[in-house]
């Protein structure tokens, strides 16, 4: 994948928004706070839950409109991890994960 920047950085998600899933509400990162720039998310891709050996961590795609994002949530620390970041602005890059369909695009 081009444009692909990997980071792997603990990063601070300062603000969230709810959506109502099947059962219950589900939570979202909204804002995200990392090397001193802030990052507004306008859209999420999939989210979904994962194990690191024992460790339940959740993964979320999600997009500024200008760059998108893969964080991952783990819920035993409650730390946040910027995983990577492909920035659109720097090549014919669609968004790797439309909240509308849920499917890749490569």
């Amino acid at each position: 994948m081009e444009n692909l920047v990997e980071i792997n950085k603990e990063v601070s998600i300062v603000a969230y928004y709810f959506k109502q899933g099947t059962k219950r509400l589900r939570c979202f990162p909204k804002k995200m706070e990392w090397s001193g720039k802030t990052v507004i998310f306008t859209e999420q891709g999939l989210r979904h839950p994962t194990k690191k050996g024992q460790r339940m961590i959740h993964v979320f795609d999600m997009t500024d409109g200008s760059a998108d994002y893969r964080l991952e949530f783990d819920a035993e620390q409650l730390t946040w991890t910027l995983v990577y970041v492909a920035d659109q602005a720097y090549g014919p890059m669609q968004p790797l994960y439309s909240s509308k369909n849920l499917t890749a695009t490569a």
